[in-house]
């Protein structure tokens, strides 16, 4: 399932016309209307005429639930599936099958209903009507692994060295198509294209064989980072320095990440073009290193260390500037951009 965050535009108007589906629509009349301007956890419809339409998860179950005769459907839908991701993932396996049922209801719905019907009734948007958001907006910690040196852990079997680690505050996440702000007093910015994992269940000290038992899913991610700042963490935080997107694509439809494709582009210059099974650590590894340290825990992001064949930091005419476009590509998991803008020039 490709999970997104997407918000619906202060001007969006979708009225709970229950009765555009006429009587199977007997039972929600008094759902509350759907709110423009609020962030909502949604699904991409995969298949079939609707293909790339958002189906809202919690709107669509609230109906669903209605449409079964479930007392108090919203309140129901609320405690199953959670409107936003967050909330979502600390309820674990149980939400996720929830929002399975939520989405194969809207995708049965659009095929016997006009989609006009079902988007009146709130549960379903084209993809061009709403804006997409960081899949997990405020994520919990956000650990990635660099992949400029190695610190030797002699206590670790798996491996004579161990990711050197830094963290990136949370508070630095966009999402697609936002602006990464260059701070006007830094000069050298660079980016990397990184495959993010996202935690989905509490683990400590898990070994490398079952570290992705624990994760929810993946996603492409943009590690952006400020070299005029000593502190590697620092550099790495500055605000809307960690863009994530497009979506989050659940555990069950990559079983290898292991061996996925990457590519980066800068303004139309491919700057990295490689595998991740390329990288100096798996992210089984990494996730496995961060859990000896800490708690991990669900809404967590994981960041894989580049893999080989990105240069961007190396050269000065290499760094970003206001003006750019970045994208970063992962096979599977979509192409996340962002536009770069400078400070000096706002």
């Amino acid at each position: 399932m490709h999970l997104v965050t997407f918000e619906r535009p202060s001007d969006h108007s979708t009225p709970n016309d229950s009765g555009a589906l006429g009587d199977a629509a007997m039972g929600f009349e008094s759902l509350e209307p759907v709110r423009p301007g609020s962030r909502r956890l949604g699904a991409v419809v995969s298949i079939g005429t609707y293909a790339g339409w958002l189906v809202d998860l919690n709107r669509s179950l609230a109906i669903k639930l209605a449409y079964d005769d479930v007392g108090a459907p919203e309140v129901e839908a609320n405690s199953m599936v959670p409107s936003d991701m967050l909330s979502f993932l600390r309820l674990g396996p149980t939400a996720l099958q929830a929002a399975k049922i939520a989405l194969d209801f809207a995708i049965e719905t659009l095929d016997c209903y006009n989609a006009p019907d079902f988007l009146r009734a709130g549960a379903v948007e084209p993809a061009d009507r709403v804006r997409l958001c960081a899949p997990l907006p405020r994520p919990g910690k956000i650990i990635g692994a660099s992949h400029e040196d190695l610190a030797l852990d002699a206590s670790d079997p798996e491996d004579s060295a161990a990711p050197r680690l830094f963290m990136k505050a949370p508070s630095a996440v966009i999402g697609p198509d936002r602006e990464i702000s260059l701070p006007a007093s830094e000069h050298r910015v660079c980016f990397q294209g990184a495959l993010a994992a996202v935690i989905g269940t509490r683990t400590r000290n898990v070994s490398v064989a079952d570290a992705l038992d624990c994760v929810a899913g993946y996603c492409a991610a943009n590690d952006v980072r400020s070299r005029d700042v000593e502190d590697e963490s620092v550099g790495r935080s500055c605000d809307t320095f960690a863009p994530l997107g497009p979506w989050l694509v659940t555990t069950d439809e990559i079983p290898d990440p292991a061996n996925l494709g990457v590519r980066s582009v800068i303004s139309g210059d491919v700057v990295q073009l490689s595998r991740t099974k390329e990288m100096r650590f798996s992210i089984a590894q990494v996730i496995a290193h961060v859990s000896t340290t800490m708690v991990l825990e669900p809404g967590d992001v994981i960041l894989a260390g580049a893999p080989s064949g990105i240069e961007v930091s190396e050269k000065e005419e290499r760094w970003i500037r206001d003006g750019d476009i970045i994208e970063v590509e992962i096979e599977s998991l979509g192409r996340l951009r962002n536009y770069v803008t400078s400070a000096k020039s706002a």
